[in-house]
């Protein structure tokens, strides 16, 4: 495995890291609110999962998936600075393989962005809203 080539493991991380970590934490933050701890079946213990405020087990998957997409940030913006084009002997060189893999860098950059922005959104409910707000 070379790093920053278009079959790495490295680029497809930073490519799909954050596009599937923000489907996984949507479905998890929905599971744990909506399904365990605000549901009819669970009366005696509204807003707790396993013990702890769920407020703050949504505040703790956030965090993890917004670090994780910080990590395929990183990595896709090395990708993207080890597959610029190089000039060699006063001539721009480039070869297929290396544009592959810069466009893969850069597709990892702009999905890395844009996941996480919508990732940190999911920090809001659980500081502005109150935890099984509606009625039951």
């Amino acid at each position: 495995m070379t790093t920053g080539l278009s079959g790495s493991k490295s680029a497809w991380f930073g490519v799909l890291t954050g596009p599937l970590l923000w489907f996984a934490q949507l479905n998890v933050n929905y599971q744990w609110e909506e399904m365990e701890a605000c549901s009819p079946s669970n009366p005696h213990h509204q807003g707790v999962v396993l013990g702890v405020d769920v407020r703050l087990l949504v505040m703790v998957v956030n965090a993890a998936v917004a670090l994780v997409t910080l990590a395929a940030l990183a990595t896709s913006v090395r990708a993207w600075r080890r597959t610029s084009i190089v000039p060699a002997g006063g001539i721009a060189t480039t070869e297929h393989r290396r544009d592959v893999a810069h466009w893969m860098a850069l597709a990892g950059m702009a999905n890395s962005i844009l996941f996480l922005l919508l990732i940190v959104t999911g920090f809001g409910p659980a500081l502005i809203l109150k935890r099984c707000q509606y009625p039951l």
